[in-house]
């Protein structure tokens, strides 16, 4: 049985959804997206009804999940029209730009029994589990993680407004992985500059270099650095007695004392996050689901706890 699926928001990621979906088994019903032409050319290639508003198009059209694929700033209102309605909800990160609105979401989610996910693929990466496996029962000393690469194009990413900032909005995900490894962090301490965009790019107001200290429960410590200013590395390295597992997206390496190993993946994490989600609203039963709405709210927590320590200038307890 097909499930009856809608998006809100259909630009670069959604369409990424989109692919994925037509191999499984999803009936595409509704496109929504303040571009009403966008939504159009959505529903025109893939299937449904065009909208431009979110309440309108669950008004009218009966499904069985939503994908809401929003920039930072635009979440809220199309998650609660969604949660009110009873169908299933799958977001894209990050969730929210304040604890505030997550946590009310979260409530929300939680208090109507909603099966939800949210959109950090790289915990489905066969990279990620072979990691998982080598470590074994083993406990991580240090990890050291990375997003260095060039500026996104859309506008909202270089507004602190919109998007939160890089750690909030892209490195995110090596700080969620950092956790999914690392487990719960207790203390942040962070320094983030502009250093060069801010006089080249037009209403460019976010840091363009960041590097933030984690502490966790376990005792293991952690250093994330995030940049936009050139391609370099984007991954994480886990650090344990002797050994060090490097994870690089499709690729993990691995370091021992005179010997070194490669492995390379040709896994789609982002076609086995949608079929995890479509599996759990089938059966009722989110436990393939391996990043829940409260787990992201988490790793919100800990990247927002970044921004606040880096303009204070001192570490921030969690």
């Amino acid at each position: 049985m097909s499930l009856k699926v809608g998006f809100i928001g259909t630009g670069g990621i959604a369409r990424n959804h989109m692919e994925n979906l037509k191999t499984l088994q999803a009936e595409f019903v509704a496109m929504c997206d303040v571009d009403e032409e966008r939504a159009a050319k959505a529903a025109d290639q893939y299937g449904g009804k065009a909208y431009a508003d979110p309440r309108r198009m669950l008004d009218e059209v009966e499904m069985d999940a939503c994908f809401v694929c929003l920039p930072p700033f635009a979440h809220g209102d199309a998650e609660r029209a969604v949660i009110e309605r009873g169908v299933a909800l799958f977001v894209e990160k990050p969730i929210a730009l304040t604890m505030e609105l997550a946590l009310e979401l979260e409530e929300l989610i939680n208090k109507n029994g909603i099966i939800a996910s949210v959109g950090y693929q790289w915990r489905y990466a066969d990279s990620v589990a072979a990691a998982k496996a080598a470590l074994a029962d083993r406990p991580i000393g240090m990890m050291l993680g990375y997003w260095i690469g060039g500026m996104p194009g859309v506008w909202w990413w270089r507004r602190r407004e919109t998007s939160g900032g890089q750690a909030v909005e892209q490195t995110t995900h090596i700080f969620d992985l950092a956790r999914y490894f690392g487990g719960e962090v207790t203390e942040v301490y962070a320094a983030h500059a502009q250093r060069f965009l801010h006089r080249e790019v037009e209403h460019f107001d976010v840091d363009d270099v960041g590097t933030v200290t984690l502490k966790f429960e376990s005792g293991a410590i952690a250093n994330i650095s995030s940049s936009c200013i050139a391609p370099y590395r984007v991954g994480l390295d886990l650090i344990t007695k002797d050994e060090v597992i490097s994870i690089s997206g499709h690729g993990l390496t691995t370091i021992k004392r005179g010997e070194r190993s490669n492995q390379s993946f040709s896994d789609n994490p982002y076609l086995k996050q949608d079929q995890a989600f479509l599996e759990a609203v089938k059966s009722k039963d989110p436990s393939k689901i391996l990043s829940s709405y409260s787990d992201a709210v988490k790793t919100l927590r800990v990247t927002l706890a970044a921004n606040e320590s880096a303009a204070k200038g001192e570490p921030v307890k969690l």
